[in-house]
């Protein structure tokens, strides 16, 4: 695992780290530039040439990071036979994809084996979550700050999905409820139901992620939200992300 650097004007913190998240969320409170990086193609190269056996590295979607970039030049590089992949999301349904092709790797399956895992599992990942609030897509510059000052008065947590290197937005919801319910609808119409593996997340936010949990039935894992995304989302996301079933096509 190749942690992403978060520059903080008080110094760089790895992604990670005991209390990142703290750290990160107290910064962009106060208002302070905060930026990551991505692990650079030597630190990749350093990590494939160390690794056993035939490296098979797996990053999130090529559309949301310069991982999958980084990752490919190294592999060129390398000496070795490695192999990139591109999980096709990020995120919490990132980590299903890595767990996926972990689990073949560890059963003894080659590279071959490992990489068909981690690709039918990036073509079933899904990830359905809400912010808590749209302040720090204002300070992306991507939303006009018209419609983001209206949504701000709405109470609006916008609702969206991560599928296949791309954000949807699903919903506008006007409470906190009402976006944990909009979540769990938009899950089961996905294959939630029928996961074999889940995940709920959350940024700063474990009591609402706990909400989300018993209210999609329960899932495998609760983890909280990288702040290295964090930095684009702002505190209070809450979201659950999954495998859909094997024979489940969206």
């Amino acid at each position: 695992m190749l942690p992403i650097v978060i520059h903080l004007p008080t110094g760089d913190i790895r992604d990670g780290m005991e209390e990142a998240g703290e750290v990160v969320y107290r910064s962009l409170a106060k208002g302070d530039a905060v930026k990551s990086s991505a692990p650079s193609p030597l630190e990749y190269l350093a990590a494939m040439e160390e690794a056993e056996g035939d490296p098979v590295a797996i990053t999130p979607a090529a559309e949301f990071t310069a991982m999958y970039r980084n990752a490919a030049v190294a592999a060129e590089i390398s000496g070795r036979s490695v192999a990139v992949v591109d999980s096709r999301t990020a995120a919490a349904a990132h980590g299903l994809v890595v767990l996926a092709a972990a689990k073949v790797a560890a059963a003894g399956g080659g590279a071959e084996v490992v990489i068909r895992a981690a690709e039918d599992a990036g073509r079933r990942a899904e990830l359905v979550a809400a912010l808590d609030e749209v302040e720090h897509l204002k300070r992306s510059g991507r939303v006009p700050s018209v419609a983001l000052d209206l949504a701000r008065q709405l109470g609006i947590r916008p609702v969206f999905r991560l599928n296949g290197g791309a954000v949807e937005r699903l919903g506008v919801p006007r409470s906190a409820q009402a976006a944990l319910k909009r979540i769990r609808r938009e899950a089961m119409a996905r294959g939630l139901g029928g996961a074999t593996s889940s995940m709920v997340f959350h940024a700063a936010n474990p009591e609402r992620a706990r909400e989300l949990q018993a209210l999609v039935g329960g899932s495998t894992y609760l983890t909280e939200f990288s702040p290295s995304m964090g930095i684009h989302t702002g505190p209070g996301v809450v979201g659950v992300a999954w495998l859909r079933p094997a024979s489940s096509e969206r």
